[in-house]
């Protein structure tokens, strides 16, 4: 039987933690499929993968759930100043021959414009099976699933997207604002993450990171950092230092102005591959380090 990388990547009981990817926003267009395998060969969305590029942003194409008339363009960025809590949404509608347009629109407008609290979240579950085989069926089964199950919050508004890296990881999604990633889901994992439901201990598995920090140790201490704090630490302003020698510093800012802070060694653990679904393990061309946080003790 070929080879599944999500089946491989459960059986090795693969850590996930450290590969959301660090972005200052994501640009989320309402593109139909068919999707071709990375969405840098549509030549019509050139402007928008140049200009994504030269902003840090991550481009995802989006398919809506609800069947929406109308194409949307959603903009995430980053607010001012150091530090993390959430990205700012803008956001527009148009005819679907005008999302380029829309896109490019939304970039060149002031950041200070866009909302700081938006209303409910934006959820994207990877579907992308051009781009490998598990996204696109285990992320498709996903969204059957949730809706089966029901609407996972009152206004989450939940989207097929393209390719979210980490396919191993199927099924994987993305929640915005507060640019957390996860993989490994279920449609009840999924309403627990959006909802912030119970305690999060028994979804910490699950947690790639938040795309919001800057790199995959910090991502882990964060990770460290949500099992002693709970949801709420989703809430507070974050600011990351790397302190050298693998030790890192999450600076968290309460409520009340007042700043905890903890620290930790974050080490390499195994160096696994990285498969392609359908291809043997020996042949994959790439590794990456799971990461195993040492020492974590507060400092404020």
């Amino acid at each position: 039987m070929d080879l599944r990388c999500a089946v491989w990547a459960r059986t090795e009981d693969v850590d996930p933690i450290g590969t959301a990817g660090s972005y200052a926003g994501f640009l989320g267009v309402d593109w139909r499929r068919p999707w071709p395998r990375d969405l840098s060969e549509v030549e019509a969305l050139s402007p928008l993968v140049a200009a994504t590029a030269e902003r840090g942003f991550r481009l995802q194409g989006l398919l809506p759930v609800d069947g929406a008339k109308t194409a949307r363009v959603v903009l995430y960025q980053a607010g001012p100043g150091s530090g993390f809590d959430a990205y700012r949404r803008s956001e527009a509608e148009c005819a679907p021959d005008e999302v380029v347009a829309a896109a490019l629109d939304l970039l060149g407008r002031d950041p200070a414009a866009a909302t700081g609290a938006p209303p409910g979240a934006d959820v994207l579950v990877c579907t992308h099976g051009r781009r490998d085989i598990c996204c696109g069926s285990r992320g498709t089964a996903l969204l059957g699933e949730v809706d089966e199950a029901g609407a996972l919050s009152e206004a989450t508004r939940l989207w097929a997207t393209t390719h979210t890296g980490g396919h191993r990881f199927a099924p994987n999604a993305i929640v915005l604002p507060e640019g957390t990633v996860w993989g490994f889901l279920d449609a009840g994992r999924l309403r627990r993450i959006v909802r912030r439901e119970g305690p999060a201990d028994d979804l910490l598995p699950h947690y790639r990171g938040c795309a919001g920090l800057g790199s995959p140790a910090l991502q882990a201490l964060e990770r460290a950092v949500l099992a002693e704090v709970g949801w709420d630490l989703f809430d507070r302003r974050r600011t990351g230092t790397e302190l050298g020698g693998g030790r890192v510093r999450l600076d968290v800012a309460g409520p009340d102005g007042a700043v905890r802070a903890w620290e930790a060694v974050v080490e390499v653990g195994r160096m696994l591959p990285v498969p392609d679904c359908g291809q043997p393990v020996t042949a994959a061309k790439k590794t990456e380090a799971e990461l195993v946080v040492t020492d974590l003790r507060p400092t404020v």
